[in-house]
């Protein structure tokens, strides 16, 4: 099961318990986005924290509570602020690039990140892509999570349940954590997140549950905006459903993502974000499925093609069946068994790894989460799904 984390006090002081608590968790993660940086933009780790740094002035105006968090992660970790605020805003950093795209330059950013004993995996290897370079049908899809989401006639009791499935790259696994979040005069939070990160799925004490899904525009990138998983946290930390939705109009995003809100009080909506605005596609009948293409037909109108190998409307097509099929009786477990689901594989929910494919492109499950924000419990599946149990962490 991945490490549980209580963090409590002001901005600094959670940050310092957060960074002493997983300092090699924090490595594994630093070693993880090195290598992507390197790969996919021919940036170093000095140059990835410089880019890094262009994001300060903007977390000063509208996180800069989260920014002192940052501070005491970095001092608690033996680490500099400029790592941190990379980790958080690596999906931003990487806004823009091509799935599968591998910059000329990227060995000799490696190399750079070598002498500078940047954290590397202790069984990296050199990349060789040239074994699957021309062979299109293996799993590279690197689309990402599956949601299915569920309340009122649709459930068993009338509760809000939220599941997804987090895919990505294998090694991350490792990276994984549950966080819990005291701070004074806000809403407690748990949130399974990557090691240096602040938020990324989770719930809340006042009934509110958030999630994650990749997308990808064509205005990706051209900016700094409002880093996803800084605007997660800020969620987290509202105490009304109304508030927190308003947080992802307040700031231009810097890349595209899809954050599904939810809460006890019966309201249920993704939020397809790009840096042009902001999509809401609502829950029908209790009941919303979303993987990583556009549903809007605005939105849809400005995202990138999806590649030939993405699986993203397979997945939400088979959530939207499984849901359905369970309508009424919908409860923790059905849930768990659509985010198990390995129908059609390997397009399905439940993604397991192709061994074939080169690490950088090779997506899995990297875990599943099925979010009762009624009771404050996340049921987590610490590993695929399709081959691991799932465990109750609570929210007190």
């Amino acid at each position: 099961m991945f490490p549980e984390i209580t963090i409590a006090g002001t901005p600094y002081e959670r940050g310092h318990m957060y960074g002493a608590a997983v300092p090699s968790h924090i490595r594994h993660s630093i070693a993880s986005y090195a290598r992507l940086f390197a790969y996919r933009r021919a940036l170093d780790w000095a140059a990835s924290q410089a880019e890094a740094l262009r994001f300060v002035p903007l977390l000063t105006e509208v996180a800069p509570d989260l920014l002192e968090e940052m501070r005491g992660l970095a001092d608690g970790a033996g680490v500099a602020l400029a790592e941190i605020v990379a980790l958080n805003v690596r999906t931003e950093l990487m806004a823009g690039i091509p799935i599968g795209y591998y910059h000329p330059d990227g060995a000799a950013a490696m190399a750079r990140n070598r002498a500078a004993r940047v954290p590397e995996h202790p069984d990296e290897q050199p990349l060789n892509r040239g074994m699957v370079a021309d062979a299109p049908e293996l799993d590279r899809d690197a689309g990402e999570c599956t949601t299915a989401a569920a309340y009122g006639p649709a459930t068993t009791d009338g509760r809000m349940l939220l599941a997804q499935t987090w895919d990505w790259q294998g090694d991350q696994r490792a990276a994984c954590l549950m966080l819990r979040v005291h701070a004074p005069g806000e809403p407690a939070i748990l949130t399974m997140t990557e090691a240096g990160m602040l938020a990324k799925v989770g719930l809340n004490s006042a009934g509110l549950v958030v999630g994650l899904n990749l997308l990808r525009s064509q205005s990706d990138g051209q900016h700094v905006g409002m880093p996803v998983h800084i605007l997660l946290r800020k969620m987290l930390q509202a105490t009304t459903f109304a508030d927190a939705r308003t947080l992802a109009d307040r700031v231009p995003a810097g890349g595209s993502s899809c954050v599904t809100i939810a809460s006890t009080t019966g309201q249920l909506v993704s939020l397809e974000i790009s840096p042009t605005g902001v999509a809401e596609v609502w829950a029908k009948d209790g009941l919303l499925a979303h993987a990583n293409h556009c549903v809007d037909q605005t939105a849809a109108a400005g995202e990138c093609p999806l590649e030939a190998t993405s699986t993203s409307r397979e997945r939400q097509g088979r959530a939207w069946e499984l849901l359905r099929m369970g309508y009424g009786a919908l409860d923790v477990l059905t849930l768990q068994a659509i985010l198990r689901d390995r129908h059609d594989a390997p397009r399905c929910i439940c993604r397991l790894p192709d061994m074939r494919v080169p690490r950088l492109d090779r997506g899995e499950s990297i875990c599943g989460l099925v979010l009762d924000p009624h009771d404050g419990v996340i049921y987590v599946a610490p590993d695929a799904p399709c081959q691991a149990a799932f465990t109750a962490v609570t929210l007190a």
